[in-house]
């Protein structure tokens, strides 16, 4: 186990979807021994519904209170990994408080890259990329244009181009080693 520093009780990961913040999320908390939240994953249970249900029976506006909830009751825990939605760094104010309670990492993947992941992915986890009146890609585009400046606000910006997940999470821990210090 790498023992980090008490006064570092949160790390959270953000980006667009296809990122791999679940992935590295959920390796990042093993490795680390700290507990494993994943917002879409929680979510999805909460309501016993996929994303694209929540969207399309309870709204956008319903699915963000939702994700702003368990901000709330995250940044009270202590030696917690969050793997976020990409959309949730748009929630008004949300940026400033998580980086005020943890360190926020935002994995960066270029266009194709995204584009390539999420071809291959369950589309019902991304309601607002799969909308019928544009393709992926303008859909994609449209969101890092309008989210870019949000993540860009991140403690570290860390590349996953084609890297190795355990090369990603060995580079996180060791940032996160490094701010402890």
């Amino acid at each position: 186990m790498e023992h980090l520093n008490k006064n570092i009780n949160l790390i959270f990961l953000i980006g667009q979807s296809g990122s791999g913040k679940s992935l590295c999320g959920n390796l990042l908390s093993k490795k680390i021994e700290w507990e494993y939240y994943d917002t879409d994953t929680i979510l999805i249970s909460k309501h016993n519904k996929s994303i694209e249900e929540i969207f399309r029976e309870r709204g956008e506006a319903f699915f963000r209170s939702e994700e702003l909830s368990l901000i709330e009751d995250v940044i009270i825990k202590n030696q917690v990994v969050v793997s976020t939605g990409g959309g949730l760094p748009e929630i008004e104010g949300v940026m400033s408080k998580i980086k005020k309670y943890g360190l926020v990492f935002w994995l960066k993947a270029s266009p194709e890259i995204l584009l390539k992941r999420i071809e291959k992915s369950n589309r019902s986890h991304r309601p607002l990329l799969f909308k019928q009146q544009s393709t992926l890609s303008d859909n994609l585009e449209r969101q890092l244009k309008s989210r870019y400046h949000l993540y860009e606000q991140s403690h570290y910006h860390i590349n996953t181009d084609d890297r190795p997940v355990k090369s990603i999470v060995e580079e996180i821990a060791l940032l996160v080693r490094n701010h402890a210090s």
